[in-house]
């Protein structure tokens, strides 16, 4: 791994740790998005347009984890960004 990319990740785990804990779990699970979308972008040769579609896709898994930890309805369908 290339050190620029180390020195990201560091700064990443950094910022993440002095986020206020909203549910157990919460803190690992933006980590998690945070690093794949990383990967999208530094990945595979993908269109804008399918990346942002991906990135879109994550969130909203990151949102529906946070809303069912806390105890909300989630449904099935697309929460706003």
């Amino acid at each position: 791994m290339p050190l620029n990319d180390k020195k990201i990740i560091s700064i990443i785990l950094e910022q993440c740790e002095g986020i206020d804990e909203k549910c157990d779990g919460y803190r690992e699970e933006l980590i998690e998005v945070i690093s794949e979308i990383l990967e999208y972008e530094r990945g595979h040769r993908v269109s804008a347009t399918n990346i942002q579609k991906k990135i879109n896709e994550k969130c909203n898994a990151a949102a529906r984890f946070l809303a069912a930890q806390r105890g909300h309805d989630t449904g099935t369908e697309e929460l706003d960004s």
